[in-house]
């Protein structure tokens, strides 16, 4: 390793770092185009809760990342920060096999060391490729959180347009916090959803759209929201839900949106609606209630924690999470 340089990133490393990320992720899958200068920035740089990347150097070229997307997250009643590690990756031309261990630990090793702690970011975490799980349980103290199991159905022929009630909204402002903090007193850990987060997250990507729908009273206060996408996740062309946010006593709120999901599925064309909701939630049950199913996936939920009490069985019974909290849509 004598020839590598491993290092935290630096300003001006960014064009041979997406050079090398071309070259290992280079697209031709609808849902995974190559990653273009813009949506690296959003990604990286206008992270509203930092940026969480280490590189190898060589010959003055990254020839690997080992990279991380963290969010804000309230546990226990408390502020502490949980990061996704996101597109780790070697150059080709300097891998080594699983008994050698090579850059992607030697990269991976001081980030995580770096950046996690009871008082940095308390769990790294991610949902990896079968052999990045493999080296990372060897070698990075990876543990399994869930084999993750999703929601599905298919999209019947119905309404195109939203229910009355439900408004497509072109912005969040604080009464997005309002309505996290009703829905996170019943989680042990979840990202904090207020306006700064959630408009960085739905309304900023440059490579992506979504819908956001959302209920009000009749006060005008935020009830519930349901974040929707057209795209490709499990299968090109399906109808996604990314985000949900209703109280569960909220359930003639959870209905509407339920439908307006829906109603947006038929508008797209789609032909199967797809979501991902942890399944201790009321909501899990209802969705199959509403005609959704359990279906198994090849998808591993992976953590590593840093305080003893927030376990991977801890993790897996508490934390609420849904596909926004992920870079996979």
């Amino acid at each position: 390793m004598a020839d590598y340089e491993i290092r935290p990133f630096r300003a001006g490393d960014e064009d041979s770092l997406l050079r090398t990320h071309h070259l290992v992720f280079p697209g031709g899958d609808p849902g995974l185009p190559p990653m273009s200068r813009e949506r690296w920035e959003w990604e990286f740089q206008a992270n509203p809760a930092g940026q969480r990347i280490w590189v190898a150097v060589h010959g003055g070229e990254v020839v690997a990342q080992y990279a991380g997307l963290p969010a804000k997250v309230w546990i226990d009643g408390r502020e502490s920060t949980f990061t996704q590690i996101v597109d780790s990756m070697v150059h080709p031309d300097h891998r080594r096999g699983l008994k050698h261990p090579g850059l992607f630990v030697q990269v991976g090793e001081p980030f995580l060391e770096t950046v996690g702690g009871p008082a940095k970011d308390l769990v790294c975490w991610g949902l990896p490729v079968e052999p990045a799980w493999r080296i990372g349980k060897a070698f990075l103290k990876y543990e399994l959180v869930r084999t993750q199991d999703v929601l599905a159905r298919e999209v019947e022929a119905g309404p195109v347009d939203l229910p009355p009630g439900v408004e497509e909204l072109d912005r969040f402002d604080h009464q997005a916090r309002w309505l996290w903090d009703r829905c996170c007193a019943e989680w042990g850990a979840s990202t904090i959803r207020d306006e700064r987060y959630l408009n960085w997250r739905f309304f900023a990507r440059p490579d992506k759209s979504y819908r956001v729908l959302g209920v009000r009273d009749g006060e005008g206060v935020l009830r519930g929201y349901a974040v929707y996408h057209f795209g490709f996740w499990l299968q090109p062309g399906s109808a996604v839900l990314v985000d949900w946010l209703v109280p569960p006593a909220e359930l003639e709120v959870g209905i509407l949106l339920y439908h307006a999901v829906l109603a947006c599925a038929r508008a797209s064309g789609a032909r199967v609606a797809a979501t991902l909701i942890p399944d201790w939630s009321p909501w899990f049950d209802r969705f199959q209630q509403g005609g959704f199913a359990v279906w198994p996936s090849d998808l591993l939920l992976v953590a590593r924690n840093y305080a003893r009490k927030y376990d991977m069985l801890w993790l897996r019974d508490r934390w609420w999470y849904q596909l926004g909290d992920t870079d996979l849509v």
